[in-house]
């Protein structure tokens, strides 16, 4: 968990993933340069960055950043919107269910620049995960080129998806494994 000024940061991730490990960027203020480069690294090192600027996950039950007591159970976040993924897990908590990990991207994951990389890999990671029977991605609007392939990853992870991408016009992701959700509420309950 890496929460030091921006211009540092970076130096600091790459620290953690040359020593094979996993990093949360807390920090904001990370170039997004910085950003893209560090998450191409940590993807070809089978490494997760979350952030920067994740401000909560919950990894294993471990709350990280901002993050709120919650029981352990079968359904996983991923999520580019801290706020968002704090809401979902509250609400599948309130709702009787638990949460498997709740994965934070960062705010510009889902940027064109970025691509999604970590969100991606969540989706992946989830997919894998024995304890994780259904996965929530949650984001503020995605670039469309970045949805799409988000999408499709989450299409084929074989699990049921419930997604809730602020902006997307209702009704328009669906078929198969795929949910939508148009508020926090609806994707925590479709989840349960």
């Amino acid at each position: 968990l890496i929460s030091t000024p921006g211009e540092y940061a970076a130096a600091k991730a790459m620290k953690a993933l040359a020593l094979g490990l996993n990093a949360m960027l807390f920090s904001d203020n990370v170039t997004l340069r910085d950003e893209i480069e560090l998450k191409q690294i940590a993807r070809s090192r089978g490494l997760l960055v979350m952030g920067p600027d994740c401000g909560t996950a919950i990894i294993q039950g471990i709350p990280l950043g901002f993050a709120n007591a919650v029981r352990r159970g079968g359904i996983g976040v991923v999520g580019a919107s801290g706020t968002g993924t704090q809401q979902v897990t509250c609400l599948v908590h309130q709702f009787g269910a638990g949460i498997s990990h709740a994965i934070g991207t960062g705010s510009h994951d889902l940027s064109a620049q970025v691509g999604g990389t970590t969100m991606l890999q969540g989706i992946k990671a989830l997919a894998e995960d024995r304890t994780t029977k259904v996965i929530v991605l949650v984001s503020k609007p995605p670039s469309p080129e970045v949805a799409r392939k988000v999408l499709a990853a989450a299409r084929r992870c074989g699990k049921p998806v419930v997604v809730n991408f602020v902006g997307a016009p209702s009704g328009s992701i669906g078929g198969g494994n795929l949910h939508q959700a148009d508020t926090l509420e609806e994707a925590a309950l479709a989840a349960v």
